[in-house]
């Protein structure tokens, strides 16, 4: 059998170890269009940031691929056809497969805005992203980070670490708007703001200003808000989204939505090929329809059941949800399921303590947790995040008692077993 896996973060990395576990005679390439050892995209910020050295990004050895019998091409995989069973490479070679896995994540989107291709504007997404910030940051003394999502965030963290003043522009009236509600948000900037980062928020860069450099180029000295105000900077950082990399399957017969359609098997539309991570679009247990949840773990869970399902071990994938986990001067910040319902739908109980930064929010919906915003203490958010994933029933008495006490459940639970008082 002939695998190919398009991609070497954490859904290809976790299918081909699946497979090679299944399957030990098997053929396993793998293409990437990063020349590297897998590593963390998780880690990029703190790589920046000079929080920790360049080893700790990679989650293998440097002798990884031969060890499991990978045989990887670092090329660009242009055009998948699904007739002919191969793919077009971007040095014009063309591979074969048997089982083709499309695991190619997501690359940022850079929205149209005059000056966006001076020096000095970047995204942080990749280690060599990471790298050319690297070098070019010696001389920036201000930076004008665009977005405000946790990825956003995390860059400007790392951007703050280096010692450079750090200026975030959010079209959105919060920060992190599709990870916390208003009022977790408020706490989160207010935390920042003491430590020196500077918000503008209902706002947006309608223009990067430029001024020549010692090459004869030009290179960033500042951006234009939609209000009109100038802010000066030496670095601007895009972080306003990403989009899947489904531009391979083009014509391929491959369904695509935002991203790759897959059912519980990780399988596409079409025969013998399957999809993983952050490109695929996945089963959501909670909006009860496919969606894209872009996080490390459901990839690597969806990386194994792609792999029990192509070395014809059945596997179903039970399903993703929203989480997203972060801490901020010291204080954690965790979210998971849904954040908001329609008026009148569900009932949210919650508590908060600005002055200590504590804050709890817990959504019921058919006497089910269904989502959850902690900030402060956030130890339990493990097991809530569980109970959110199986849908089990709660006792509300409790849940109000979560909101101010230590987070406490009897025994233990699974679906459809009742937890003493958590359960009902």
């Amino acid at each position: 059998m002939r695998y190919l896996i398009v991609g070497n973060s954490a859904a290809g990395i976790f299918a081909a170890e699946t497979i090679r576990g299944l399957d030990q005679a098997g053929q396993i390439i793998m293409v990437s269009q990063e020349d590297n050892l897998p590593y963390s995209r998780c880690l990029t910020s703190y790589l920046l940031g000079q929080e920790i050295p360049e080893q700790r990004i990679y989650i293998r050895n440097d002798n990884y691929y031969s060890e499991t019998g990978i045989e990887f091409i670092g090329q660009n995989v242009e055009q998948v056809d699904a007739r002919a069973k191969s793919v077009l490479l971007a040095n014009g070679e063309k591979l074969s497969y048997d089982k083709l896995l499309i695991a190619t994540g997501s690359s940022p989107f850079t929205p149209p805005i005059d000056g966006s291709n001076l020096e000095g504007v970047f995204q942080l997404r990749t280690l060599e992203d990471a790298k050319k910030i690297a070098d070019f940051v010696p001389n920036v003394k201000e930076a004008v980070v665009v977005g405000a999502g946790l990825v956003g965030l995390k860059g400007a963290h790392g951007l703050h670490e280096l010692g450079i003043n750090v200026n975030v522009v959010e079209f959105a009236p919060q920060l992190m708007p599709l990870s916390l509600d208003s009022e977790a948000a408020g706490m989160v900037a207010g935390l920042l703001e003491k430590d020196g980062y500077r918000f503008y928020l209902n706002n947006k860069v309608v223009k990067i200003l430029g001024e020549k450099n010692n090459n004869g180029g030009m290179t960033v000295s500042g951006v234009v808000l939609d209000s009109g105000e100038q802010i000066a900077c030496q670095l601007v950082l895009m972080a306003v989204g990403v989009r899947p990399n489904t531009a391979l399957v083009r014509d391929s017969g491959v369904k695509v939505n935002k991203g790759i359609i897959v059912n519980d098997r990780m399988q596409t539309s079409v025969e013998d090929i399957y999809s993983a991570g952050d490109v695929a679009e996945t089963y959501d247990l909670l909006w009860d329809e496919n969606r894209i949840n872009a996080l490390w773990p459901m990839a690597t869970a969806q990386g194994i059941v792609a792999g029990c399902n192509m070395a014809g071990i059945e596997r179903r994938y039970e399903g993703s949800m929203g989480l997203n986990s972060a801490v901020f001067c010291g204080v954690g910040v965790i979210s998971a399921g849904i954040l908001n319902l329609p008026d009148g739908e569900g009932q949210v109980f919650r508590a908060a303590e600005p002055q200590r930064n504590y804050y709890r929010k817990f959504i019921l919906r058919d006497d089910r947790l269904v989502g959850m915003i902690m900030v402060g203490e956030i130890e339990g958010a493990g097991f809530l995040s569980a109970l959110i994933r199986k849908r089990v029933k709660v006792n509300k008495t409790v849940v109000n008692q979560w909101l101010t006490d230590k987070i406490s459940y009897q025994g233990y639970f699974s679906e459809g077993i009742p937890m003493g008082k958590v359960g009902q």
